[in-house]
């Protein structure tokens, strides 16, 4: 009876422990990309975008669910199918793209302190086999306190 009773208690421990191993997500995080084209004024006369992009991240974790949107230079946006799990995170956002083509956003990657490092992949945008799927280079939004 002893026995079930330890194994009882250790299990509850572990159970109700186990969301504070979660890296914590709740928050915005933002993060800077150089402009278009590298330079200050994007790639060109007559064109580009102005300095670097902002993009700001407010995130919310139920769990493992993740919530919140993703805004940047071109809207603000839901997330969608969004996972907390530990230190990682995964989610998506669906826009408008070109051509009134649909596009999605997908973003993985971790948390670490006050740090957010994603990958970005792109989904939907035309040219390519499979709709033109596309990566960037990873994305480090720091958290705004």
């Amino acid at each position: 009876m002893r026995l079930k009773m330890i194994v009882f208690a250790v299990a509850a421990f572990c159970f109700l422990a186990a969301p504070s191993f979660a890296a914590d997500i709740d928050g915005t995080w933002v993060a800077e990309m150089p402009a278009i084209g590298g330079g200050p004024g994007g790639g060109g006369p007559g064109g580009g975008q102005q300095g670097p992009r902002q993009t700001t991240f407010n995130l919310k974790a139920d769990g493992a669910k993740l919530t919140g949107t993703v805004k940047g230079p071109r809207g603000e946006n839901e997330i969608v199918d969004g996972k907390n799990d530990g230190d990682k995170v995964s989610f998506a956002v669906k826009r408008p793209g070109f051509q009134g083509n649909e596009m999605t956003i997908k973003y993985e990657g971790s948390v670490s302190g006050d740090e957010l490092t994603l990958k970005m992949s792109f989904e939907g945008m035309s040219g390519g086999p499979g709709g033109g799927g596309m990566e960037m280079p990873p994305l480090v939004a720091k958290r705004q306190k």
